[in-house]
């Protein structure tokens, strides 16, 4: 596994190296609990990235507050044709089905999630 970078830096290097997670595929979703923290791990398959699929993105959301998702199979499984990934008032915020693409937390939006700190890799 090769560390990325966290927090701000993170969103900031994803958007300049071009590793951002739109029209990605996500694989897997972990939640989990450790000594009262929240983490989820999610895993985005790159086809159309600059790795051709052989990199797998892993965002390790630390210190869940909130989360919520939902899916059904009249969809496929999570594939990103937008998403919203910023820092917010309550934590760090991802939306991968947001209502628009502003930078603003809105009821709206689903499949969200807030955390205190993420965290990237590439596995």
């Amino acid at each position: 596994m090769e560390y990325i970078d966290k927090n701000e830096e993170l969103i900031r290097r994803s958007y300049a190296e071009k590793y951002y997670i739109l029209d990605s595929m996500i694989t897997r979703f972990d939640v989990y609990i450790e000594d009262y923290v929240v983490f989820i791990d999610v895993y985005f398959s790159l086809p159309y990235h600059r790795f051709k699929g052989d990199k797998v993105l892993k965002l390790h959301f630390i210190g869940v507050t909130e989360y919520e998702f939902y899916w059904n199979n009249n969809y496929t499984f999570y594939t990103l044709e937008r998403y919203k990934l910023f820092k917010s008032e309550k934590g760090f915020y991802l939306s991968i089905d947001p209502y628009d693409e502003s930078e603003t937390v809105l009821e709206e939006d689903k499949g969200i999630i807030f955390c205190r700190e993420v965290e990237g890799y590439f596995m």
